[in-house]
C-alpha cells in the first residue's frame, strides 16, 4: 500500500515539473509530440515565390509617337546624313512591334522617340550648314560657325558611343541653333540692303509717275515690299531678302520701262513741233510770195497746238504708296520681341 503511494507521489511530481517548464520548452516537447506546427507550416509559406499575373499594357500611343517622329526623321533627311544611326534606331521600334508581348515598352519607346528627334534636328543643321558653305556665309560670324563645327563633332562622337537619346537631342539642338545664328545674321544684313536699294527703286518709279501709268503693277511691287517688312519684324530674314530683292528688281524694271515710253512720248512730241515749224516756215515763205490771208490751211497747224498731250493730274503725290521707314521698321521689332 505504502508503495502504490509512493508511485502516485511521483507521478505527479513529474507531471507539475512539466508544467513549471518556460513555454519555449514546451513548445518543443509538444511538437515533439506533433501536436504544434503552427511555425513549420509558416517557414514552408515563406519559401514558395508568389505568383504574379503579367498586364497586357497598351503601347499603341507611343508607338504612333515614335512613327511620326520617325517620318518627320525622314523627312529632314536623317536617313541619308546618319544612316547607320537612322537603321539601328528603326531595328529597335521594330523589335517591339514585332514581340507583341503585351508588356510596358514605354521606357524603350519614349528612348526611340527622341532619338530620331534628334537625328532629325541634326539633319536640319547639317542642311544649313551646306546652305552656309555653299553661300559662303561663314565669315559673317564666325565665332558661331566654330560652335556648330564643334557640336556637330560631338554628335559623330556621341553616336558612336551609343549616348542617350537626351544628350543627342541636346547636342544636336545646339549644333542647329549655332548653325542658324551665323544664317539669321548674313540674311539679315543681305535683307538690310535689298530693302534700301528696293526703297530707291521705288522712289525711281514714282518720279516718272508709274503710280498712275502702271497702277496695278505698282501697287503689287509695293505690296511685296510691304511682305517683307512683315518677315523681317516676324525674324523671318530670308522671307524678308527674298521680298525685298523681287521688289527691288520689279520697280527697277517699271522704272525703265516708263521711262522709255515717256522718252518715246516726248521725242514724238518733239518731232511734231519740229514739223509745224517747218510747216509755219513754208507757209510764210508762201505767203510772202502769194499771200493767203488770215485763213487756215488744212493740214498747217500754230506751233503752239498741243498735238500728244501729256496725262495731267491735280497731285501725282497722293497715288504714291507709302512705305515704313527704318526707324519704325526698328522699333517694331523690339516690341515683337
Amino acid at each position: 500500500m505504502k508503495k502504490s503511494l509512493l508511485a502516485i507521489l511521483s507521478l505527479a511530481l513529474i507531471f507539475a515539473s512539466c508544467k513549471t517548464t518556460d513555454k519555449g520548452a514546451g513548445v518543443m516537447e509538444d511538437d515533439q509530440l506533433g501536436l504544434v506546427v503552427e511555425d513549420e507550416e509558416k517557414d514552408e509559406n515563406k519559401s514558395e515565390e508568389p505568383v504574379v499575373i503579367e498586364e497586357n499594357v497598351d503601347n499603341s500611343d507611343l508607338m504612333g509617337a515614335a512613327d511620326k517622329s520617325r517620318e518627320n526623321a525622314v523627312a529632314c533627311g536623317a536617313s541619308d546624313f546618319y544612316k547607320d544611326a537612322f537603321d539601328a534606331n528603326d531595328k529597335a521600334l521594330k523589335g517591339i512591334k514585332d514581340a507583341s508581348d503585351g508588356k510596358d515598352h514605354s521606357a524603350e519607346l519614349s528612348e526611340i522617340v527622341k532619338k530620331y528627334d534628334a537625328l532629325a534636328k541634326a539633319a536640319d543643321a547639317r542642311k544649313l550648314k551646306n546652305r552656309i558653305d555653299s553661300e559662303g556665309l561663314a565669315e559673317n560670324d564666325a565665332a558661331s560657325y566654330k560652335k556648330g563645327e564643334d557640336a556637330s563633332a560631338a554628335f559623330d562622337q556621341m553616336l558612336a558611343e551609343s549616348a542617350s537619346g537626351s544628350e543627342l537631342l541636346g547636342n544636336a539642338s545646339e549644333m542647329y541653333d549655332s548653325y542658324y545664328a551665323v544664317f539669321f545674321v548674313s540674311y539679315k544684313k543681305m535683307a538690310d540692303a535689298e530693302r534700301k536699294a528696293a526703297v530707291e527703286e521705288k522712289k525711281n518709279a514714282d518720279s516718272v509717275r508709274a503710280q498712275i501709268s502702271r497702277k496695278d503693277d505698282y501697287k503689287a511691287y509695293s505690296d511685296k515690299l510691304k511682305d517683307g517688312d512683315a518677315c523681317y519684324v516676324s525674324r523671318d530674314p530670308e522671307g524678308a531678302y527674298t521680298n525685298y530683292k523681287y521688289s527691288k528688281e520689279s520697280f527697277a524694271a517699271l522704272y525703265a520701262d516708263v521711262s522709255e515710253k515717256r522718252a518715246a512720248a516726248q521725242k514724238a512730241i518733239d518731232e511734231a513741233k519740229a514739223k509745224v515749224l517747218e510747216a509755219e516756215k513754208m507757209a510764210k515763205e508762201a505767203d510772202i510770195e502769194k499771200p493767203l490771208g488770215d485763213e487756215k490751211i488744212d493740214g498747217i497747224e500754230d506751233s503752239e497746238t498741243v498735238l500728244l498731250e501729256e496725262d495731267v493730274f491735280e497731285n501725282p503725290d497722293d497715288a504714291v504708296i507709302q512705305i515704313e521707314d527704318e526707324d519704325s521698321l526698328e522699333k517694331r521689332i523690339k516690341e515683337e520681341e
